[in-house]
């Protein structure tokens, strides 16, 4: 007798806590191999085509970006494939942030000087309060405001996805967040080696400016590499290195505010909104650092952590790391529709513009004033 027969509800399928349930994997593997793997392929592709010819202005990650965002607006993505980016956006940037932690040690903070600590201070703050504020003056969700500050402030969009879930943002929050993020931050990849050519800017200043600024790690790269040379790179991913360890004070920070907000809300008592919001935390997010810790305190040897997440391009163009979260920014990015953006309006796009500029600003001038005699 069926279960209709029977006024039964079907059996609900729980998707895995730690790992991908069965039924997750089936229903993805079709838009993955029609999507997120083609996709995956032509970046890295055009990014080992670089590497070769020896000139590189975008690397597979940022690629991966633009060509997602270029198919999404192109070609509606059929239902059936649409579980394949969810499932990249969701368990393989879960695992490549987790992994990509071998990249960093907390030791930069200790190599890297009290000037370069108070910039990115200054970073991480005038860009989330702007965002913030600029977002209450617009009538942006708050947490669309968020996330865009978020993503200014720290590593662009990886700092927002290891948000988005900590703050229980909505995917149209985290779409909208990404496209203004990914919008700004190709515009810089363009614009500030322009501006750096025309000032004359000291490599070890436009280096600061570029890693304390442009949104994410392969627009800082790039745009450092063109702007500065191996000179300017070295400064900007110095820099680069004290914002992404702030992420976990943003991330904490942000679940703490608006798990005080739904308390508020709900009548219910703040008492134990730290241990609250710890315990809201994403497992990867808290994974991630305590990978970042082991780093720094054990040397982990290259023949490990290399093929993992530390192999210079010159040596491999791919990691494990890489090709992780180049697969997770295709599934956002595949979700991020020019409908999606104009759904927000001007909104969203002003308020991250604001913020990038007022952040921008204040680290040219400070970045000037630290590295410019």
């Amino acid at each position: 007798m069926s279960q209709a027969v029977l006024g039964q509800n079907p059996p609900v399928k729980k998707p895995g806590k730690y790992f991908p349930a069965a039924w997750e994997i089936s229903e993805a593997l079709p838009g993955l191999l029609a999507i997120v793997f083609p996709i995956t392929v032509a970046a890295e592709l055009l990014w080992y085509l670089e590497i070769r010819s020896k000139t590189t202005f975008f690397v597979d990650i940022f690629i991966a970006a633009v060509l997602a965002l270029i198919v999404a607006n192109l070609v509606k993505i059929p239902q059936r494939l649409a579980a394949g980016p969810a499932f990249a956006q969701k368990w393989f940037l879960r695992l490549g942030i987790i992994i990509y932690g071998l990249k960093f040690s907390y030791g930069y903070l200790a190599k890297t000087g009290w000037q370069d600590l108070i910039i990115v201070i200054i970073t991480v703050a005038s860009a989330i309060f702007a965002s913030l504020i600029v977002g209450k003056m617009t009538g942006l969700d708050e947490k669309t405001s968020a996330l865009i500050g978020n993503g200014t402030a720290v590593c662009g969009i990886a700092a927002l996805m290891a948000t988005a879930p900590s703050i229980k943002a909505k995917e149209e929050n985290t779409s909208i967040a990404i496209g203004v993020v990914l919008l700004w931050g190709t515009l810089a990849l363009f614009v500030y080696p322009v501006i750096a050519a025309a000032v004359h800017m000291p490599a070890a200043v436009y280096g600061t400016w570029a890693g304390a600024a442009i949104h994410d790690l392969p627009q800082i790269i790039a745009a450092a590499k063109q702007g500065g040379g191996n000179a300017a790179l070295e400064a900007a991913l110095m820099v680069k290195m004290i914002r992404i360890a702030f992420i976990v004070v943003v991330v904490l920070g942000m679940n703490i505010l608006f798990t005080v907000k739904e308390q508020k809300a709900s009548g219910n008592s703040s008492e134990g909104t730290l241990r609250t919001a710890v315990k809201a935390m994403p497992g990867f997010v808290i994974a991630f650092f305590a990978v970042v810790l082991i780093n720094t305190l054990i040397k982990i040897p290259s023949s490990i952590s290399g093929p993992l997440a530390t192999y210079p391009a010159t040596t491999s163009p791919f990691t494990l790391a890489s090709l992780l979260l180049t697969m997770a920014i295709i599934g956002i990015c595949c979700r991020c529709t020019a409908q999606t953006i104009k759904k927000a309006g001007a909104k969203a796009l002003i308020t991250g513009l604001v913020a990038f500029l007022i952040q921008s600003s204040l680290v040219l001038w400070f970045s000037y004033m630290f590295f410019g005699k």
